[in-house]
């Protein structure tokens, strides 16, 4: 007698970016797929990200999917989209999609083994379902599992403590409090320039100075997205050749082989032009900064860049 069929031929853990295209094309070759995740809402890490002033360091359109279904009639409402605006475009995209029918939200893996007998894989879940599957695939991300660390007495302060990676999802008011935080990373900064607005003293703890450079943000209007909306598969197009996934690739020339004159212009070009292109500057200005270590062995080097988020 042979084994029943499983409950499904794919099994997706993770409805962001990953799990959703996985699940689109998956449903699109025939095969019968399930998505599950223990969030509330599609989005993966931005369903997570929800402290203030949560947002992405990619500008339109880079941070989003090619396909033209999904981009032809989407608009954004700022250059670097922020935490509710991504959750919106998740909802959007799952709807243009019909994604809903194969997804279940709110549902988390407890366990998971592989039946050798069967050849499937059994997934137990929080909620007590067993699904079996053919193939099991993960799209939980690398940032998937957050870290605390290991401080002394954090288990006994006796007030509110929150981690950016499990942030209330009804908000939380710093207005007329005492508030720190630990750490200047991208999520330390961009909730460091929200409760410096309300609270009533900041503390900033950090063990790397880190340099944040403006973002240049700005909003985009309706006309201007409509405007630029004929270049985007050009720039989806470079976004697949570049050693980054953005639209701008590094400078296969050394600093040092231009003169000063255009060394600037270059700089100032890539500066105006905003975004993650500082990288292209960060790698300049390192090779810049270590001649001169090495000429007059004087100055501290940057140890990392990050956007702020105004």
């Amino acid at each position: 007698m042979s084994a029943p069929d499983p409950d499904c031929d794919a099994l997706i853990i993770g409805a962001g970016f990953s799990g959703i295209y996985l699940l689109h094309r998956l449903r699109q070759a025939g095969f019968r797929t399930r998505l599950i995740d223990a969030a509330a809402e599609p989005g993966g890490i931005w369903y997570w990200n929800c402290y203030p002033g949560a947002r992405v360091d990619s500008h339109v359109p880079i941070y989003e999917f090619s396909l033209p279904e999904l981009w032809q009639d989407w608009t954004w409402s700022e250059r670097f989209p922020g935490g509710g605006d991504l959750r919106r475009y998740f909802r959007y995209v799952c709807d243009k999609l019909e994604l809903w029918p194969d997804m279940a939200m709110g549902t988390r893996v407890s366990g998971a083994r592989f039946d050798a007998e069967s050849d499937v894989w059994r997934v137990d879940t929080a909620q007590g379902e067993q699904i079996s599957a053919r193939f099991l695939l993960p799209c939980a991300g690398f940032a998937a599992k957050s870290y605390t660390p290991d401080i002394a007495g954090l288990e006994t302060f006796a007030g509110e403590r929150h981690h950016t990676a499990h942030w209330p999802q009804g908000g939380l008011p710093f207005a007329g409090k005492r508030v720190a935080i630990i750490g200047t990373g991208a999520s330390g900064v961009q909730v460091a320039q929200e409760a410096a607005r309300d609270a009533a003293q900041l503390t900033l703890f950090q063990r790397t100075p880190i340099l944040a450079l403006p973002m240049q943000q700005q909003p985009l209007s309706l006309e201007q997205q409509a405007r630029e909306k004929p270049g985007y598969p050009a720039k989806f197009a470079a976004r697949q050749t570049s050693n980054g996934g953005f639209d701008a690739d590094r400078m296969e020339i050394s600093a040092h082989d231009v003169d000063a004159v255009e060394r600037t212009a270059t700089f100032e070009r890539l500066w105006q032009a905003g975004g993650l292109r500082h990288r292209i500057i960060e790698g300049i200005a390192w090779e810049v900064r270590q001649a001169t270590l090495r000429t007059n062995n004087t100055g501290t080097a940057c140890k990392g860049i990050t956007c702020g988020g105004r």
